[in-house]
């Protein structure tokens, strides 16, 4: 009878297991940003908005190669430049190596700062990065904020 009794109770942990992941995924998905489904080229209109709505003006965006995988949005605001680096569809955490891939195409375009942009979250190492080479962070929330001012297309 012992056995019978272990089986029901590693039937109910699994059970359990399974409701949580699934409520779990079903919560992320729900809460996924609404810029996650936008094509690349409305995202980027989307963005230069936002950051024109900032003081900044659009110099190029998009039609060309990315250098270092950094994306085309290069921006201007009293006499500085600035690139910035879509990442919106990442919504896990973004390491440093995306900052030191726009802090090596700033440096190679002669860009005075930058800004990266990602659907989720920073690794302590990229924010401490960042803090150290004029590049700032948009995380996934503050992201939806500056988009939520905005029309969609």
């Amino acid at each position: 009878m012992e056995p019978m009794i272990l089986l029901a109770g590693l039937a109910v942990a699994i059970g359990i297991t399974v409701t949580a992941w699934l409520i779990w995924r079903r919560r992320g998905a729900a809460a996924a940003p609404s810029f996650a489904g936008l094509r690349e080229r409305d995202f980027e209109s989307a963005v230069t908005e936002a950051f024109r709505a900032q003081g900044y003006e659009p110099i190029k965006v998009g039609r060309g190669k990315p250098l270092d995988g950094v994306g085309e949005v290069v921006l201007r605001r009293e006499r500085v430049t600035y690139l910035v680096d879509c990442r919106h569809r990442h919504v896990g955490k973004v390491g440093v190596d995306a900052v030191q891939a726009l802090q090596r195409a700033m440096a190679a375009r002669g860009a005075t700062g930058g800004f990266v942009l990602a659907g989720g979250r920073f690794s302590r190492e990229a924010i401490a990065f960042a803090g150290n080479c004029g590049v700032r962070l948009v995380d996934g929330a503050a992201l939806q904020a500056m988009l939520g001012r905005v029309k969609l297309p």
